[in-house]
């Protein structure tokens, strides 16, 4: 089929219509030349009349188009499954699922080499990604075992599409047994075969392996456990985990819990034995241990292999054990609970260091008819290293508890007395073992009865501003140029106890704008002791100061153990979790604080990742609000990790911070091994218009038939199309044309002497 057409310049026959005239009516504008011939004179006009149509010819573009049918090889692809899971030996003889594809191409191999001149056969295998195997002389290179960790079906699909873009496709035959396995798919299944229904390509599948009863398949699977304990050497902690167990009814099973130390030494804790009563039954189960060394661990929990088991991969799970020497324990007595938010915050500041253990004793004064209460023997076993009272009467405590604290702080522990209605003289501890402990001294005649009106002359109203009054470790809560700012951006608190006086040797830190002393410091034969006229101190924490909050009371701790040295300068290393699965793409925090908590803000970071093989790799960071953040990538090898941080001040390092994490070894392929058919059939019926079918693994031969006697239509059509003056060759001689007629013009005008 063949025809002319034009194309003109600017898409406009009137540009070229209008430009044809005002160039003829131009040949009517000349010089009078009286001596010239009539056959001169037209002479010129044909010539420059020639220059104009060749000019107008140019521009319509006259186009010639030829269109004619020629024929296009058709690519057949043959996809079959390398997973894992095609090892499971499922079928009544023992064979595997790969050794069942292995036979089925091998008995169409001479099939599919000859389907014809137009039809070619791309083979390829799969198991994460696709990947083309040879097929040479009509035989098939197939790998000697399938080994694939994952089963990516519709991501292979799209290797596979993407691969043969520009041909045209005959079919895609997947073999496989239909189970999707992969943390993260690439292409989802049934996008990959709605690509493939646009295209037109029929997705014919044939399904391997059986679609197994879950009751029949036997599994115990660790499905969870906390990623990380932290514990304070020789206290008891609690581990428990979910055992799932399947296919294992009234079967005991034993569970381990195993420590592992750095040296990779394991010692088995704990064995309980649990026991499923159904098919398919999630049971929890919990061990207690007490850590007697400090130092770094690992927790496993673990299942010996079972009889019958397919993976065992999924019988154990890991935690890191973290055990601290240095942990801070605190005894908080508190008379007042309903009403009163200084205990919560104080706690919860408290609790948030992990080398700082509190524990919180509330004597209610709403049961006073129970006291006195005697604590001796939880204070001896506690073993505490600071002791805080709060809002608590004297008489709530029995006499041999206030002598055994008054002994503690003698021997070199730390005591803390807050302010509240019943606390100081208004609790009556002049009384009391205490009032030789306390750095302040109580009026004998004191005391605040209860259900009474409070005593005025016990209390200093309020408002009260707090401001140190020399610089100390106490009352520093912020870099020393901005620590009296940091004071005075606190918000004033409602009141404080009365003190009478202050002891000799004790000294005044904090006191108010009109010099009321409120925190006074002092010591006791060993031990140190803290005298806090106030309760208010929750006020900081709801004002957006919850840092300044912390950071006070985790000091008052600090020194009244002598441990201000545990306030070092610290690398930190924050991790969102500490188990990941292969493949998983995580962000984590770093940054450096200085001796008073600080952030470091001009402290630059190099970061890398050792992996289990002990192999480094750097990490790319980008700035944080406290310092860096970076992305890491875990692959797919399985085993412990460690982020190592590095902090450099003008090119010196600060200190390296260490963060530990596991990618587990989960095994997707064989976790379930039930054969999917069903989601086999629900792909190919997405490509039923093309042709697309479901067949049994016996009906290969049958669809390879019906591909060689069904071929796709292998004509296409090709359009020649040749347009005036657009190859190289006619533009030359289009200019040519032009030039000869022009110059021809000029060169008789000299000559007959018209110019």
């Amino acid at each position: 089929m063949s025809g002319w057409y034009l194309q003109p310049t600017f898409d406009s026959l009137t540009v070229v219509f209008i430009t044809a005239v005002i160039l003829v009516a131009l040949l009517a504008i000349a010089p009078s030349f009286a001596s010239t011939t009539e056959r001169r004179r037209g002479l010129i006009a044909l010539l420059r009349f020639g220059a104009i149509a060749l000019l107008v010819l140019t521009m319509l573009r006259p186009t010639w188009l030829t269109t004619t049918t020629r024929p296009q090889t058709a690519t057949l692809v043959v996809m079959y499954d390398v997973s894992q899971s095609m090892s499971i030996p499922d079928s009544s003889s023992g064979e595997t699922r790969y050794d069942a594809v292995k036979e089925a191409l091998k008995g169409v191999q001479s099939d599919l080499a000859s389907l014809g001149q137009n039809i070619e056969v791309a083979v390829y295998s799969f198991d994460s990604q696709a990947e083309r195997v040879a097929f040479e002389n009509g035989k098939i290179a197939f790998p000697t075992d399938a080994v694939g960790r994952f089963t990516d079906i519709g991501s292979s699909l799209d290797d596979v599409v993407r691969q043969m873009a520009g041909k045209k496709l005959a079919g895609v035959v997947l073999l496989s047994d239909g189970a999707q396995r992969v943390f993260t798919p690439r292409v989802e299944l049934q996008r990959a075969a709605r690509d493939l229904a646009r295209l037109d390509v029929p997705l014919h599948t044939l399904t391997f392996g059986q679609a197994i009863d879950p009751s029949q398949a036997r599994d115990v699977a660790i499905k969870t456990l906390a990623d990380q304990f932290t514990v304070f050497v020789k206290n008891e902690m609690v581990v428990q985990a979910a055992i799932h167990i399947q296919g294992m009814a009234n079967r005991p099973v034993p569970v381990q819990l195993i420590l592992e130390n750095e040296k990779g030494e394991a010692t088995v804790i704990d064995t309980k034995r649990i026991q499923s009563t159904k098919d398919q039954e999630t049971l929890d189960v919990g061990f207690r241990f007490t850590p007697q060394t400090p130092g770094q661990y690992k927790l496993t929990v673990a299942v010996e292999p079972q009889e019958g088991e397919l993976i065992s991969k999924n019988n154990r799970l890991d935690a890191y054990l973290n055990v601290l020497s240095g942990g801070l324990k605190v005894l908080y007595i508190e008379g007042r609970v309903v009403d009163r938010y200084e205990q919560m915050y104080l706690r919860r500041a408290i609790a948030k260091s992990a080398d700082m253990q509190i524990d919180f004793q509330w004597l209610d004064r709403r049961r006073r008819d129970q006291w006195p209460i005697d604590l001796t023997k939880q204070i001896e076993e506690g073993k505490y290293d600071v002791f805080i009272i709060g809002d608590l009467d004297s008489t709530a405590l029995s006499e041999p508890t206030l002598a055994l604290l008054a002994k503690q702080v003698e021997e070199g522990k730390g005591l803390m007395m807050q302010g509240g209605f019943h606390t100081f003289g208004a609790g009556r501890y002049q009384r009391t073992p205490l009032a030789d402990v306390l750095p302040i001294t109580i009026n004998r005649f004191e005391g605040q009865d209860f259900d009474a009106p409070i005593r005025e002359d016990l209390h200093v109203a309020g408002p009260l501003a707090l401001h140190p009054t020399k610089p100390h470790y106490l009352t520093t809560i912020a870099v020393l140029t901005e620590n009296n700012n940091a004071w005075q951006s606190l918000p004033p608190l409602r009141g404080a106890n009365h003190f009478e006086g202050i002891k000799p040797r004790a000294q005044v830190l904090l006191e108010t704008n009109r010099n009321v002393p409120i925190l006074v410091a002092g010591e006791y034969g060993l031990g140190r002791v803290l005298a806090f006229a106030v309760d208010g101190t929750w006020q900081w924490a709801l004002s957006g100061k919850a840092d300044l909050h912390k950071r006070f009371w985790r000091q008052c701790i600090l020194w009244l153990a002598k441990k201000e040295e545990l306030e070092r300068r610290d690398v930190f290393v924050e991790l969102p979790q500490r188990r990941f699965p292969p493949q998983s793409q995580f962000t984590f925090n770093a940054g450096a604080r200085d001796a008073a908590g600080d952030v470091i803000a001009d402290a630059t970071f190099q970061a890398s990742l050792i992996a289990p093989d002990g192999s480094k790799t750097n990490v790319r960071l980008a700035p944080g609000d406290e310092g860096v953040i970076g992305t890491v990538e875990t692959g797919d090898t399985a085993g412990d990790y460690m982020l190592e941080v590095t902090a450099l001040r003008d090119g010196k390092a600060l200190g390296v911070g260490n963060g530990r994490f596991f990618v587990a070894d989960q095994d997707l392929e064989l976790a379930d091994p039930s054969a999917k058919p069903s989601q086999m059939a629900s792909l190919a019926a997405i490509t039923a218009s093309a042709g697309g079918k479901a067949w049994a693994a016996e009906q290969l031969p049958e669809l390879i038939e019906l591909v060689k006697k069904s071929p796709p239509e292998t004509e296409i059509e090709v359009q020649t199309k040749w347009t005036w003056p657009e190859s190289a060759r006619d533009a030359w001689l289009n200019l040519i044309l032009v030039v000869g007629l022009l110059s021809g013009e000029w060169y008789l005008r000299k000559k007959w002497g018209m110019v």
